[in-house]
Order: C-alpha cells, then structure tokens, then sequence
C-alpha cells in the first residue's frame, strides 16, 4: 500500500476505513474476481501457490508486531525473504533465485549512459 493510500484511508470515518484483513481480501480473493479467476485468490489445495514470507523483526515492521497482517499491509516492505509463485521459488533467502542481477543491472546502467550521452 502506497503512503498515499494510507493517508487517504486514515482520513476516512473509521466506519469507511478497511481493516488490514479486508485489505488483504480485497487485493488476493477481490483481484480474483476482478480478473476472473477461480484458480487463484487464496491458499488450498489445487490453487496457484503464490505467497511471500518477511522477517517481521526488521526494522520497517517495528512496533507492528502486535498485528503482523497489519504490519505487512500497512507498512510496506521493501523486501521480502520468500517469495513462492505457481510454486516456484523466485526469492530465497532475499536474493532473486531465477536470475542473477549483476549482468542486468550493468546492461541498465551502460544503456542509461548512452541515453543520457554521458
């Protein structure tokens, strides 16, 4: 969630305002829906496995251990430890397990120097 969003939503009447569950409902089963899919929205037996892990001992979580739901939806993590998609891993451990970045990030920079004509 944007600091924007949670900006707006702290704004609202509490009786218009999301909790971090209906949040996380809106953005897993709601996304679902909208998108027409029955096959993924929530975790079970013959669904598309897709979830992350965090460590809610970082610092961006602290305070939010009282409601780690809330923590990782309100408080917006920039990292992830885990991350499992249709059942693969892609992020272990914080690194990328599919691709290695060096080469990727040095093709990005080198073609931003020729844009810039640097």
């Amino acid at each position: 969630m944007s600091y924007d969003a949670a900006l707006e939503l702290g704004s609202a009447p509490r009786q218009e305002r999301l909790t971090a569950r209906e949040a996380l409902e809106v953005a897993t089963r709601g996304g679902a829906v909208v998108l027409g899919r029955d096959d993924i929205g929530h975790l079970a037996p013959g669904m598309y496995a897709n979830f992350f892990s965090v460590d809610i001992g970082a610092i961006e979580f602290a305070g939010g251990l009282h409601d780690p739901v809330a923590s990782v939806v309100f408080c917006a993590p920039h990292r992830v430890d885990t991350t499992v998609t249709d059942g693969h891993v892609v992020v272990a451990e914080g690194e990328l397990a599919t691709l290695v970045l060096e080469p990727i990030i040095e093709a990005h920079n080198r073609l931003s120097r020729e844009m810039a004509g640097a």
